[in-house]
């Protein structure tokens, strides 16, 4: 019985590229929650200070992850056979070794967790040799490296640009808030941005990529679906998305609303962090996916 539930609500929607589900996203959702209150008890005990510098000096690791990601996709399509030869044939050594086939290490939740061990390794390892601030430096390296592979690969540039856009638009809006309220910092509204970039490149891709460019994109995850297909109802078919963008920019907004009351400083940026992580990993990996038309 256990066996036939994790094959059907686990194991099959891996293999079938058919995303999540209900029972999948409550149990990855509880793991990651657990996860990330077992790492914050860590670097309280490893007298790691969580300030915003710490914040931003992660933010690299998240973009490797989101870039990663993009190009399993792209190997997973067949598309990088075409570009063997890029890079004087390094390309061509990268496929064959196989690092980036579809696995149970390079998509979700194995991709999560193997971009989250590294993280939390790096951070350890440069905390301890006393060198904290080349940690941002090595992640952009390992960011870069992968958006390298990227590039032969970029077409659609001015969807990405309009993907960016409306996610500024986003970020106004949360700094005007901000501004309204008087908070102490604008530094959360980096969760306003992450956000609006995830709703910005989701209604893109979805609504107007797909559709201009006849390309066949879904929603993967279950209540982004739900939120779409309120959408439906609200703005017209083939608009859904766009009650998903006003209502991640609005989460996001309130949720810096909130955080200007929690006194705790560490705390609150270790929040700012992990919502920041939730919005702009699936929005960098939808923007790099659209503009590189995987």
């Amino acid at each position: 019985m256990a066996s036939d539930i994790i094959q059907t609500y686990f194991i099959d929607p891996i293999w079938q590229r058919s995303g999540y589900n209900t029972i999948n996203t409550v149990v990855y959702a509880v793991i990651a929650l657990v996860a990330a209150y077992a790492i914050f008890k860590l670097l309280r005990t490893l007298r790691i200070r969580i300030d915003e510098k710490f914040v931003l000096y992660i933010m690299p690791f998240i973009l490797f992850g989101s870039t990663l990601r993009v190009l399993t996709d792209i190997t997973d399509r067949g598309m990088i056979g075409g570009y063997r030869d890029y890079l004087f044939g390094l390309m061509g050594t990268i496929i064959d070794s196989h690092v980036y086939d579809y696995s149970y290490f390079t998509v979700t939740p194995g991709i999560y967790i193997v971009v989250g061990l590294l993280t939390l390794a790096s951070v350890i390892f440069f905390h301890k040799i006393k060198r904290f601030d080349l940690l941002p430096w090595f992640g952009t390296v390992l960011w870069l490296s992968q958006l390298i592979l990227l590039i032969p690969a970029f077409k659609f540039y001015s969807y990405g640009i309009l993907v960016l856009a409306l996610a500024l638009v986003g970020l106004g809006t949360g700094l005007v808030v901000l501004k309204h309220i008087k908070a102490k910092s604008y530094f959360p509204s980096i969760v306003v941005f992450s956000h609006s970039l995830d709703g910005a490149a989701t209604y893109v891709v979805l609504n107007v990529f797909s559709s201009l460019e006849n390309k066949q994109f879904f929603e993967q995850h279950v209540l982004s679906r739900g939120i779409g297909d309120v959408g439906e109802a609200v703005f017209g078919p083939g608009n859904g998305m766009l009650l998903f963008f006003l209502v991640k920019v609005a989460f996001a907004t309130l949720a810096t609303v909130v955080l200007e009351k929690e006194e705790n400083a560490e705390e609150k940026n270790y929040v700012v962090l992990l919502l920041s992580i939730f919005g702009l990993a699936p929005g960098v990996r939808d923007l790099l996916t659209m503009v590189a038309s995987t």
